[in-house]
């Protein structure tokens, strides 16, 4: 089973031997600990599929002896290759289309080296074997040249310690690239667009392959790097060049080169890949241009305006009022008024219950005066977004991003009236690219809620348009309660300006369940560090029971929402809502504990390497993608037809089926009668469980009732901003369970963060 060969050239030995069990991998670097069946270790990384697969086979190894204190005397593996019959496994275990039978096919008929070559160069002559026809030979074909590549790629890469996860990433980033090792030779730094590699990682590649460290092309990366990164990390448009320099200085490990950034500089302002806002702020290019034509957008409308709409306005508000069956607050009338007077544009800016949509609808009822129904549309970022404000103002609606679709092959968007909800949410790119396909003619309303968090992104379009009065302004701010016993927007109001609201009283849609120590700070004073782990520990325990003891009174409900067909109810019925991912009381752990507790289901689940998937789980995408899709109708009518259709980060779907045979997850999105067909290996990227989820996942939703864990674990996350918009989401009812003190520092603690914008940088320097 084993022999040794010395190489003495160099210094490498030959190991073979069955693999019997993996002892240990690392997710992230694919190191691995493994034994073979006479007992000897081996260690090393391997990054051509799942180690566990090649479990049984027999492997072929070059390497060293090495001895570990824990693990004792280790063959330490370079390379692992399946001994015989590789390319049999390769084909019935990695390629997709390819089974065991047809396999013994292909080996029975070709040599491998005739196999390979067919593979690669003539592909067709696969055709005449049964059962092979052209759609699964594309599947063969694809699948293999992937894998062919991708072995190529990580052989290169392995060497610059880059793991099996980024290696797969940046082959599907570049996939359609033709001699990619050799252009990551030429520029290594085109790595940097890959999530995870970052300009540390590419830097690392860029000098093993000898690149000058004070080139103006290495420099030339970092800016662009460091700029985006502190853009999309800190949500600001621009930066003070003398910070950019600092960073710069982290980055390439430098110390008192402004004159070499300064060449650098001039040269990407004269090339226009960067952008002064000022004397003393940069902005990168694709930021610059967003935000300044924004601004132009405002400044055009500025003083146009178009007739008024109804002459005797105090008698139409009277009339529609009894239409209504509700009356309009002095606020509210006035933002009507507005859209009366003739204005073009209009900032509609609300806190949580101030009546925002009752006064989207009296405003498009009455532009309903002059245009017809169809030539009004109300958008917003989210699918639950955009159908809530149809439903409370009864007009249409759509996600800003099917509107782009719907409309791509025109210049301008069809309607003479687009209401904008949630714009808190929409960042300075987003609301570019929706700017300019809004003709001069059509009346744009922007409804949001500055109390909210901003965008995730850089800029912050609302706060800007409030500060420099880029348009006609509506503010709201008289509250509406039906009832003294109802508190959500009270209390969310009192939270938003740093007060600590009445929360121990008993209301119908509001409880703080207090999940204290008693003399917490008289026992973190004199315990130990050991004893206060401890202490933290038991206290997010008691928090996590009961909030899983809450969370199982909505259990039948889902359940019955589900065998009724009422899925958009179901979804939304109950929702737990943190602001971290890691730890006890975060996002993941909660999502595992609260599947546990909702999904019986007893049918055969699909593990990845964080969740298990199961049916009738509730689940959220997690990346803007052109998916295999089908309405909801052809998939009950078993159509064998399918349609590409994008899927958004943030839509909720129910798990209706998990198909084993094409390994295939498939997902039941209500609000958008749609039907999406996941392929296992896409779910950890694509797809995550939503029994819980962030406060920034959740913004632009609304749920019947929303629960919040409330703990000092989360006390760097905790401000006024972040509780605002979470206890905003709930309708029916808001639980927050935790530590009493927690709850009432995150209510004093006021956001103050400001962001840098190029629209703040231009109007000040005006000013």
């Amino acid at each position: 089973m084993k022999e040794i060969e010395s190489n003495q050239e160099e210094k490498l030995f030959n190991l073979s031997g069955v693999l019997k069990k993996v002892l240990y991998t690392n997710d992230e670097t694919k190191y691995t600990i493994a034994v073979l069946e006479n007992n000897q270790k081996i260690c090393g990384t391997y990054f051509d599929t799942d180690i566990e697969k090649i479990v049984g086979e027999e492997i072929l190894l070059t390497g060293n002896w090495t001895t570990h204190k824990k693990y004792g005397v280790q063959f330490e593996f370079q390379t692992l290759q399946l001994k015989e019959a590789e390319l049999f496994f390769f084909l019935t275990k990695i390629v997709k289309g390819v089974g065991k039978k047809f396999a013994h096919e292909l080996l029975e008929e070709f040599s491998e080296e005739e196999l390979i070559e067919i593979l690669n160069e003539r592909p067709h002559e696969l055709l005449k074997f049964k059962g092979i026809k052209e759609k699964k030979l594309q599947k063969i074909v694809s699948s293999w040249q992937k894998f062919k590549h991708l072995r190529e790629l990580g052989s290169f890469l392995s060497k610059f310690g880059v793991t099996s996860n980024l290696i797969t990433k940046i082959y599907s980033h570049f996939s359609e690239v033709d001699n990619l090792i050799e252009k990551i030779k030429d520029n290594p730094y085109i790595l940097i667009n890959i999530k995870g590699i970052g300009f540390k990682r590419a830097d690392e590649i860029a000098k093993s392959l000898g690149i000058d460290p004070k080139s103006e092309f290495r420099i030339n990366a970092c800016v662009n790097y460091t700029l985006r990164e502190f853009c999309d990390n800190n949500g600001n448009s621009s930066i003070d060049k003398s910070h950019l320099f600092k960073l710069l200085d982290e980055s390439l490990h430098f110390q008192n080169e402004e004159e070499l950034y300064e060449q650098v500089v001039t040269t990407m302002l004269a090339q226009e890949d960067i952008f002064q806002t000022t004397q003393y702020r940069l902005s990168p290019a694709m930021l610059y241009f967003a935000e300044r034509r924004v601004l132009e957008f405002f400044q055009r409308r500025e003083n146009e305006s178009n007739p008024r709409i109804i002459a005797a306005f105090d008698e139409y508000i009277e009339k529609k009022e009894e239409s209504l069956g509700f009356k309009l607050n002095e606020e509210q009338k006035k933002a009507v008024e507005l859209i009366n007077q003739g204005h073009k544009t209009l900032f509609l800016i609300g806190y949580a219950g101030t009546g925002k949509s009752t006064s989207s609808r009296a405003i498009l009822e009455l532009l309903e005066e002059i245009v017809s129904f169809d030539d009004i549309i109300t958008i917003a970022l989210s699918g639950i977004a955009s159908q809530r404000i149809s439903d409370t103002t009864g007009y249409n609606s759509s996600t800003i991003q099917s509107l782009f679709v719907k409309h791509e092959d025109k210049e301008f968007f069809p309607h003479k009236v687009i209401l904008l909800d949630e714009a808190s949410m929409v960042n300075s790119v987003m609301f570019y690219n929706l700017t300019k396909k809004i003709h001069d003619d059509t009346i744009f309303i922007v409804v949001g809620d500055d109390g909210q968090l901003p965008a995730i992104g850089a800029g912050n379009i609302l706060a800007d348009a409030i500060k420099h009065d880029l348009a006609p302004i509506c503010k709201l701010e008289q509250i509406y309660r039906q009832s003294s016993d109802q508190a959500i927007a009270v209390i969310a109001n009192d939270i938003r300006q740093g007060h600590v609201p009445e929360y121990k009283q008993d209301y119908k849609d509001f409880k703080f369940v207090d999940v204290s120590q008693n003399n917490y700070y008289a026992i973190k004073n004199s315990a130990s560090k050991s004893e206060f782990s401890n202490l933290r520990a038991q206290i997010s325990e008691n928090i996590l029971n009961t909030i899983l003891n809450i969370s199982s009174h909505f259990i039948q409900k889902y359940y019955d929402f589900i065998k009724e067909k009422k899925i958009s109810k179901a979804l939304t019925l109950f929702q737990v809502i943190t602001p971290m991912k890691a730890g006890s009381l975060g996002v993941e752990n909660l999502n595992m504990q609260l599947q546990t507790l909702f999904n019986h289901v007893k049918a055969k689940g699909y593990k990845t390497k964080l969740y298990e998937y199961k049916m009738s789980d509730k689940v959220i995408h997690t990346k803007n993608e052109n998916m295999k899709a089908q309405t909801m109708q052809m998939y009950k009518t078993g159509s064998s037809e399918f349609m590409e259709k994008r899927v958004f980060n943030g839509q909720l779907g129910l798990i209706i089926k998990l198909n084993f045979e094409e390994n295939q997850c498939i997902v039941l999105y209500p609000s958008d009668d749609m039907v999406v067909f996941y392929d296992f290996d896409d779910l950890a990227s694509l797809l995550s469980l939503a029994y819980c989820l962030t406060i920034h996942k959740t913004q632009g939703m609304e749920y019947e009732n929303a629960l919040i864990p409330m703990s000092f674990s989360h006390y760097i996350m905790h401000n006024t901003k972040l509780l605002y918009t979470a206890i905003t989401r709930a309708k029916k009812m808001c639980f927050i369970v935790g530590e009493e003190e927690a709850f009432k520092t995150a209510c004093k603690r006021i956001e103050t963060t400001k962001r840098e914008s190029v629209i703040n940088d231009l109007l000040s320097k005006q000013n």
